[in-house]
């Protein structure tokens, strides 16, 4: 029913916009007169006709407008102010402190000491011990002890311990837990809403808004600031120092020393030792060791590390590693968000400008993120330890040691040596000295030195410098621009809309599910375990030895002996000694000093001073400037009404 009113609806729009000049044959029979009806959808009269109705598409046109924005650029002057700085010189006067030094000569005495050596011949005696060596013959006895060597043989006896393994069965007790699972099957009843969707069309009444364009054209003034720059002279007087030299002469007057040599002969006896050689002999004892060996029983206590294996049940805190997940939250952080904004119409420009909404702070929690753990679970559990210790066990062994000892043995052994003493002689030596001593003498020499003083002398000088200043200019610039004012249009459009709801529905499902049950199962399991026991074995062993006896001999021997006696001898040497005394004597120099003195002079010098100027400059920036038209498109779309059609209703 509702889809037979709306294809009504849609033909009475239809004859509204066509302006009623539509045929009849196009529209239902029922709404013109049957004259209206075509011949050719008509039956004869025979039969009643029947109306039928026929969907036909149609496809409509309609112009629609777009928003078309485009960015210029314009011409915008603006001025910038530049600093420009400026250096001139001061003149200012200061005094220094120039030193000048003067010399002169001063006469300084002194008093110098020269010594004076004389030698003189002293004589000295001294007693000395000559040795003198007498030689005799002694007969020395000595025994030396020859060793003889004699071959044995002896059993050992000593006990092994050696390790004997038993095995032995243990039955383990253990228990296992075996899962069973069953299937099982439950119902499960649930609603489903089944949606069901209706559609109808309804007239939209809508407004479009043409825009009219319109060109104008205004007068922008503005001014132009002109730089000018226009020299000018200065005037700076200054001060140059010129110097003047002026050549002296002065007379110095100073004492020099010369220097006289006179050589004279100096006589210095001296004694010399002329060595004497002369061949002795004498006896050296000698002292050899020779070794003798003895052997004495020993008894040495020896162990044995024997092994003891014990059991014992320990209680052994032990665990295991889980997994643990934990959800840790994210931080709160302050974020600024924007707002939505507006968009306003400027009427005086007809374009529509965006303005953003404020910025506002929010707190946002960040996501989270899962971690993951591992936790230590602690049980305790019963194990059987096995501990394997030694036990010392002490062994008795008789030992032979063989005991080594030095004998000493004396010989005397004949030398000979070579004595060497020394035989005093005098002889005398002559040796040329020189005695030096210096004659004073006085000399006069002329110094040139030169002054020098410095003459002012005023100059003046010009310098060229520019003056800059700026000339406004007023100028005019001609803008163009373009108003928009909106036309209102009115249009009508069908728009399909829908409607849906639900229906509910009950529904069944067999859902299987699985349970597990755990059965306990008992078991048995041998090991077989070992047990190490250590037992006593005796072992016999052929050990060779060789055995020592020293048998003593007589000997001896003619030893030559010597024996040193000192014999007492007087001796005279003469020994020069030199004296040595101070002579004083009176000098005087000329010792050349110095005087600073400070003059006082006045100077000038040139300060600089900088100023800043701020000159003002125009410059020319291009501004983007966005208009907004609107531009017309056709869309095309589709219409669906129904079309009445006569058929026969004869069988």
């Amino acid at each position: 029913m509702r889809k037979w009113m709306g294809a009504w609806l849609l033909a009475a729009i239809g004859l509204a916009a066509g302006g009623g000049s539509a045929d009849a044959g196009h529209v239902g029979a029922c709404r013109f007169p049957r004259a209206c009806v075509s011949p050719d959808q008509c039956v004869p009269d025979a039969c009643a006709p029947a109306v039928q109705y026929q969907q036909v598409v149609e496809q409509h046109q309609k112009v629609c407008y777009r928003p078309v924005y485009k960015t210029c650029y314009k011409s915008e002057q603006y001025t910038t102010y530049r600093t420009v700085q400026e250096t001139t010189c001061t003149a200012e006067k200061y005094t220094v402190t120039r030193p000048v030094v003067e010399y002169f000569d001063t006469v300084r005495c002194y008093t110098v000491a020269k010594p004076v050596y004389d030698t003189q011949i002293q004589e000295q005696r001294h007693t000395v011990m000559r040795p003198v060596t007498r030689t005799f013959q002694v007969a020395v006895p000595y025994v030396t002890m020859k060793p003889v060597y004699e071959q044995h043989v002896r059993e050992v006896c000593h006990t092994v311990m050696r390790p004997q393994v038993h095995e032995y069965t243990v039955a383990i007790p253990y228990t296992t837990r075996r899962p069973v699972y069953e299937q099982h099957v439950r119902t499960h009843s649930y609603v489903v809403n089944r949606p069901v969707v209706e559609e109808h069309q309804v007239p939209v009444t809508y407004t479009v808004n043409r825009p009219v364009y319109e060109q104008h054209v205004r007068e922008v003034p503005y001014t132009v600031h002109r730089t000018v720059s226009e020299p000018y002279q200065v005037c700076i007087p200054y001060t140059t120092y010129r110097p003047e030299y002026q050549q002296h002469v002065r007379e110095h007057r100073y004492v020099t020393h010369r220097t006289v040599s006179e050589p004279y002969q100096v006589c210095i006896p001296y004694t010399v030792m002329r060595p004497v050689y002369e061949q002795q002999s004498y006896c050296v004892p000698v002292t050899t060791y020779k070794t003798e060996v003895s052997y004495r029983t020993e008894q040495r206590v020896s162990y044995v590390q024997e092994p003891v294996v014990t059991e014992r049940v320990e209680k052994v805190c032990t665990g295991r590693y889980e997994t643990v997940t934990e959800h840790v939250p994210g931080p709160v952080i302050t974020r600024c968000v924007r707002m939505p904004g507006t968009c306003v119409f400027d009427p005086c420009t007809c374009t529509s400008h965006y303005c953003p909404g404020p910025v506002v702070q929010q707190q946002v929690q960040c996501p989270g993120r899962t971690v993951c753990r591992r936790v230590w679970v602690p049980h305790e559990e019963c194990r059987v330890v096995r501990e394997c210790r030694t036990v010392c066990k002490p062994v008795c062994t008789t030992v032979q040691v063989p005991v080594c000892r030095q004998v000493p043995c004396t010989e005397y052994r004949t030398c000979s040596r070579t004595v060497c003493r020394m035989v005093p002689e005098q002889q005398v030596r002559y040796e040329t000295r020189t005695r030096c001593y210096t004659v004073p003498e006085e000399k006069v020499c002329q110094i040139p030195y030169t002054t020098c003083r410095m003459v002012p002398e005023q100059h003046v000088r010009y310098e060229t410098r520019m003056r800059c200043y700026t000339v406004p200019e007023t100028r005019v610039h001609r803008q163009c621009y373009t108003t928009c004012r909106m036309v209102p249009e009115q249009h009508v459009r069908l728009v399909t809309q829908r409607r849906c709801y639900s229906v509910p529905e009950v529904k069944t499902v067999q859902v299987p599910y699985t349970t597990c049950r755990w059965e306990v199962d008992h078991h048995v399991r041998h090991e077989v375990r070992r047990h190490c026991t250590m037992v006593p074995e005796q072992i016999t062993r052929q050990v060779p030895y060789t055995t020592c006896r020293m048998v003593a001999e007589h000997h001896v021997r003619h030893e030559t002996r010597c024996v040193v006696e000192q014999v007492p001898q007087e001796i005279v040497r003469h020994v020069p000694v030199t004296t040595c005394r101070m002579e004083y004597e009176q000098r005087q120099q000329v010792v050349r000093q110095c005087r600073v003195n400070h003059v006082c002079e006045e100077r000038v010098r040139y300060v600089p001073h900088t100023t800043c100027r701020v000159i003002p400059e125009t410059q020319c920036r291009m501004v983007p400037v966005t208009t907004c038209s609107m531009e017309p498109y056709t869309v095309t779309y589709c219409v669906t009404r129904c079309v009445p059609v006569c058929a026969p209703a004869c069988p």
